[in-house]
């Protein structure tokens, strides 16, 4: 099948999907989400960050606050929000036929094969160079504690069927 029909016939199988679900139907299989491999992560230090500034209101605000109790929920809020960031948020990478999917600062970002120049591995990072500015998307062990073998694997198999160039150190 080429790749526009495999977009046609995953957006119909979307949208009748939905219909189905509407009227309580069984859905038709092959919405297009098995084809994908997602290898999740976890962020921390932007949550840690949050931590230290919520333990600092805390601290800073106790003597402050005459009558005014209200630097208990600006602290507590900042250590909520890190909670969520940490168990909520987490940075992935999604591997499809022809794209790679990540989750970025402004949000989900989604690259084709095509614009992908090469694929660098390392002992405890993997990084993507995107061709167009030759923009680099990392994801390391330490940081963003992929797993990062199987990551490799798959994204080995990646490049191989789309012609991505790979440089292993």
């Amino acid at each position: 099948m080429s790749r526009k029909w495999e977009r046609m016939v995953k957006k119909n199988t979307k949208v009748t999907n939905a219909r189905r679900k509407k009227t309580g139907s069984t859905l038709i299989a092959g919405g297009g989400a098995e084809d994908s491999v997602v290898f999740k992560g976890r962020s921390w230090m932007f949550p840690l960050l949050l931590v230290a500034v919520g333990v600092f209101c805390f601290i800073s605000f106790r003597n402050m606050a005459g009558q005014d109790q209200l630097y208990w929920v600006t602290g507590a809020s900042y250590l909520f929000l890190a909670v969520i960031i940490y168990w909520v948020r987490r940075p992935f990478l999604r591997i499809g036929k022809q794209s790679l999917t990540s989750r970025r600062f402004g949000g989900d970002r989604t690259v084709d094969a095509s614009q992908i120049s090469q694929i660098l591995f390392s002992k405890d990072a993997v990084v993507v160079v995107i061709l167009p500015k030759n923009n680099r998307w990392a994801f390391t062990r330490l940081y963003h504690q992929f797993p990062i073998e199987q990551m490799k694997e798959t994204l080995k198999e990646f490049a191989g069927k789309n012609n991505i160039a790979i440089n292993e150190e």
